[in-house]
């Protein structure tokens, strides 16, 4: 095998495995290799996150920590505009994390529950670092506009138990103009599918989906629900 070859390898598990696939949203478990889900924990435990309000609800929501976002094209890597030629190409790919790598494989493969089955070439997506600390949350939102056709969620953190909370609610449903937020949706007469934050589970949603992240609980203590998020939006011609 020669070197590039090698590393244009997939970049995802192959024991990757899917958990659970709904009309408008896929989990994919065990995403990377164990010593490749380590290096990323590492790497992300490294990074200064800053705390923000909620943009859906400050005052109830109260705040997470958030590092900065980047944003990059779906297909190809970080640096392929500095691509001169297959060769350095492939070095771009032998630099990209490999965690990003094998998101934008998954995101790649289930274009069509996003909607886009052939416009791998017009999409982007965002990169961004959050972590959830005890009696944070999120509340019931769509993730619809500014060109979104989707969004994921990898989560980062080494473990985590079901009593800490912090799991992702998802109603799989186009949403409704009579059901944009938490009060409207107990009436609905789809019932949330509940995905816990297991460490090393990606979840990769289409847009217009009411979603949710569930409280992370006092028993958590200073763990914090680690995530690399973002969204995944076409890109204006």
């Amino acid at each position: 095998m020669n070197l590039s070859s090698l590393l244009a390898a997939p970049a995802t598990n192959p024991e990757a495995r899917v958990h659970t696939v709904g009309e408008r949203y896929v989990v994919i478990d065990d995403l990377l290799p164990a010593a490749d889900f380590e290096a990323t924990a590492e790497a992300f435990a490294g990074i200064r996150l800053k705390p923000v309000l909620s943009t859906i609800d400050p005052v109830y929501d109260g705040f997470a920590y958030r590092g900065g976002e980047d944003r990059q094209r779906l297909t190809g890597n970080a640096d392929d505009a500095d691509a001169d030629d297959a060769s350095a190409a492939d070095v771009n790919a032998h630099d990209t994390p490999r965690w990003q790598r094998a998101v934008k494989e998954q995101i790649t493969a289930h274009l069509g529950l996003l909607g886009a089955p052939d416009r791998a070439d017009r999409l982007s997506l965002t990169l961004s670092a959050w972590g959830y600390p005890a009696g944070s949350r999120l509340s019931w939102h769509n993730d619809a506009g500014a060109g979104r056709i989707g969004a994921y969620v990898y989560f980062t953190h080494r473990a985590w138990d079901s009593d800490w909370g912090g799991g992702l609610a998802v109603i799989d449903e186009e949403s409704r103009a009579d059901a944009a937020d938490g009060a409207a949706l107990v009436d609905s007469a789809t019932h949330p599918a509940l995905i816990l934050p297991r460490p090393n589970r990606l979840v990769v949603f289409r847009a217009h989906t009411m979603h949710a992240v569930q409280r992370v609980d006092a028993t958590a203590g200073d763990r914090l629900r680690r995530t690399w998020t973002g969204f995944i939006t076409e890109d204006t011609p």
